[in-house]
């Protein structure tokens, strides 16, 4: 038991470490032993052992006040990776992203969804092509992580549902093992709020992402921890159902909220009315910015129906941040104070007050939350 809990403590010790050599550019070990209060014994054993391994480096000696100099070390950004993987219906996104959490490269793949044994040799081959390109070993690789729209069981890595990939009862963890590096999936809502959470961690405790892509999700943090449910189902805002008898959703039903809220609303809901037939958001993004008309009128419904399921989110969860997030963003970040207006417009019970809602600055957050995942699993201090 001694032995045991000698070990954690080192661990422990180790971790704090690296986690402060994360937030300096440089510093000396007496500073690190005072911050952390650890002995200086155990620093500089510490040190030590994250040179031999590449983590750390001496970067140059200060002016000495009397005795010997102090060396100033630093992290080495690059001495570990992480690789982050989105799947969408259209794209998959890949970011290898270095231990400082900054996006060494990027790499993005169109695709014709013609079925998941395709999409795993994309992703394969790219994976491959960055191991290769930045010589990652099993060492330098802290491990690979998926973002999935659809139900996932986190734990065994098995994507049990997702109709916009067109998988069901899929192992994903299973058929990367071969890397020999920790392998996660997670649903790309659950994703986004990790990440933005993390940015905002020194101040919530709790957070929720609604997330609008080709779908309508919701990522919920709470006490620090991203909340998935019993049936890992949790989250699925996008197939409330608001209208009986309704639209027809791409999950099979009728009148569920994502029919009426998802990206792909807006292009359809254009193009029932115009004559002039546009492809995507970026499309109608454009058509927006002309001020064309019927685009201002589709995104004011839009807008409307999209603040009745934030506004019934609210009701049930009480929250005190919501940021929404995904591929909508120019569009919504201009339209930020009508969007609170219709949320809290009758609302008795709270105000912008009690909740904050912001829009989130970066479109693709479940990708970089992904590709957080292993860092954070390293850095973590248990």
């Amino acid at each position: 038991m001694i032995e045991v809990n000698h070990s954690k403590i080192k661990e422990t010790n180790r971790k704090k470490i690296i986690s402060l050599l994360l937030e300096k550019n440089e510093i000396t070990k007496l500073d690190i032993s005072r911050i952390l209060d650890i002995s200086i014994t155990t620093v500089s054993t510490n040190i030590n052992e994250l040179k031999s391994e590449g983590i750390a480096e001496d970067v140059r000696s200060l002016e000495s006040t009397g005795g010997r100099k102090a060396i100033a070390i630093k992290l080495n950004e690059n001495c570990r990776y992480s690789i982050g993987v989105a799947l969408t219906p259209n794209h998959i996104k890949i970011s290898l992203v270095n231990l400082k959490r900054e996006i060494v490269e990027n790499i993005r793949v169109r695709h014709k969804n013609d079925g998941i044994e395709e999409l795993i040799l994309i992703i394969n081959n790219s994976i491959d092509l960055l191991i290769k390109k930045y010589d990652l070993n099993e060492e330098k690789l802290l491990g690979v992580a998926f973002s999935i729209p659809g139900t996932v069981d986190f734990k065994e890595g098995i994507v049990k549902y997702s109709y916009l990939i067109g998988i069901k009862n899929f192992n994903f963890k299973e058929r990367f093992e071969y890397l020999k590096v920790p392998i996660y999936v997670d649903n790309e809502a659950n994703l986004s709020a990790y990440y933005e959470f993390l940015n905002r961690k020194d101040v919530l405790e709790n957070l929720l992402y609604v997330s609008i892509t080709e779908g309508l999700g919701l990522g919920i943090i709470i006490n620090k921890k991203i909340y998935r449910g019993d049936n890992n189902s949790s989250g699925e805002l996008g197939h409330i159902k608001i209208a009986i008898n309704g639209k027809r959703c791409k999950c099979g039903a009728e009148g569920c909220l994502e029919a009426y809220t998802s990206m792909n609303s807006l292009t359809e809901g254009y193009n029932e009315i115009s004559e002039k037939v546009i492809s995507d958001i970026n499309e109608f993004e454009e058509k927006y910015n002309e001020k064309d008309p019927i685009a201002i009128s589709v995104l004011e419904q839009y807008l409307k129906l999209l603040s009745v399921g934030i506004s019934n989110l609210i009701m049930i969860l009480d929250p005190s941040s919501i940021v929404i997030g995904g591929d909508i963003n120019n569009l919504l970040i201009d339209k930020l104070e009508v969007l609170k207006k219709n949320i809290y417009k009758d609302n008795s019970f709270t105000d912008e007050n009690n909740c904050s809602i912001s829009i989130a600055d970066f479109k693709e957050s479940y990708l970089l939350g992904a590709a957080m995942l292993p860092i954070e699993e390293f850095l973590e201090i248990k």
